[in-house]
């Protein structure tokens, strides 16, 4: 007996569409991947800048309990208005080369910490504020751009405003830069 004979005349492999569509589906869950994978390149990039963040803050807090007069007289407040520079701060130097003042230590301090953020963040700023409510507290907010964000690939999400940022030292910017927000006591 033929087997041939009895089997329907029909369809016996897959036909050229359906193999189009079944590469087309996967084409999309290719595409999908890809832009995961992307995604989570990003938001581990804004991981590593939020870790460099809370070293920086944990650093200038230490230089302010090191030198807690200069803290009181405020001389470790940066209320400048962000602005992107990758030029080094200049570090100030002593009136008397070997007894330098609480302020004039402070403003050393700033400096030295200013080319820190400026090394280890795109960008780097920060606003510093004592407060004076609480005399033994400080507001510190560390900022810095995003590569994908200067460019201007996600500028949803950074223009007009961030209320993690300090309405005054983003002012007026056109593009506001991440914000991490620090409140320590001294």
């Amino acid at each position: 007996m033929q087997f041939g004979r009895f089997m329907k005349r029909g369809q016996r492999g897959a036909s050229l569409l359906e193999v189009l569509i079944a590469i087309l589906i996967m084409s999309f869950g290719l595409l999908a991947l890809a832009g995961l994978t992307a995604t989570s390149v990003q938001y581990g990039k804004m991981a590593q800048f939020q870790t460099i963040g809370v070293q920086l803050a944990s650093d200038y807090v230490d230089r302010m309990r090191a030198n807690a007069d200069g803290f009181l007289l405020n001389a470790y407040n940066k209320t400048a208005v962000y602005a992107v520079s990758t030029a080094a701060a200049t570090i100030p130097a002593c009136a008397v080369s070997t007894a330098c003042t609480a302020a004039e230590t402070a403003a050393i301090d700033q400096a030295e910490w200013i080319n820190s953020l400026r090394q280890r963040l795109p960008g780097g700023d920060a606003y510093v504020l004592r407060d004076t409510t609480n005399t033994l507290s400080v507001d510190i907010w560390i900022m810095w751009t995003e590569g994908a964000v200067a460019e201007g690939s996600d500028t949803r999400v950074l223009t007009g405003s961030n209320p993690d940022c300090p309405a005054a030292a983003v002012s007026g910017l056109g593009t506001v830069p991440r914000c991490v927000y620090f409140r320590a006591t001294i």
